[in-house]
């Protein structure tokens, strides 16, 4: 979903996406497939840049960090950005050193970038999402639910695996050998 920043007035313009309008649908199937979602956001011009503010929620399939089950990751946030225009950076020199941190933008609002008065929200709102996903998603949100089921299960396995361990002295394979007697020359012959 492409907006021309140029035709959004002065007191900014809302805009509403969802899973029945369809239009980020696309943008949005490799990380929700055809799960609903529900996008809003106000874009508000600031003298050459631009205010998005907004909200988003929707669920996400995923795998438990913890116990390895599946589950629907439920996401939601409220997002606060400035875009600006991403115009081409023309270095006059060579640096050695990097971009530093400041840390008073840590608490305001972040940058987005847009390219000839084109806002794409689609990559947009698909970056937000996939920012919020948490590191190690839980099926619960103090202790994971199948926890105790797992470490059971685990346990089980583990004793089967106990039961299955020669118990004898050496290695298995060399229980073989002890039948075989060599004759004199380095004539083998079993008995």
């Amino acid at each position: 979903m492409k907006i021309n920043l140029s035709e959004i007035p002065a007191e900014g313009r809302s805009y509403d996406f969802s899973h029945e309008t369809g239009e980020l649908n696309e943008a949005l199937a490799d990380l929700i497939q055809d799960r609903p979602y529900d996008v809003t956001f106000t874009l508000k011009p600031l003298g050459n840049a631009y205010e998005i503010k907004g909200h988003f929620a929707t669920r996400k399939p995923e795998i438990c960090s913890r116990c390895g089950w599946d589950l629907e990751l439920p996401l939601q946030r409220n997002f606060n950005d400035i875009l600006i225009e991403d115009e081409p950076e023309y270095r006059k020199s060579h640096s050695v050193h990097g971009n530093q941190s400041v840390d008073f933008l840590a608490q305001g609002p972040e940058v987005a970038y847009y390219q000839g008065d084109v806002f794409d929200a689609g990559t947009y709102v698909h970056e937000v999402i996939a920012l919020a996903e948490p590191f190690y998603p839980s099926c619960g949100v103090e202790d994971c639910e199948h926890l105790a089921d797992v470490e059971k299960k685990r346990a089980e396995l583990e004793a089967e695996i106990q039961k299955s361990v020669v118990t004898e002295k050496g290695h298995p394979a060399f229980s073989v050998l002890e039948k075989l007697k060599v004759g004199p020359a380095g004539d083998e012959s079993e008995h």
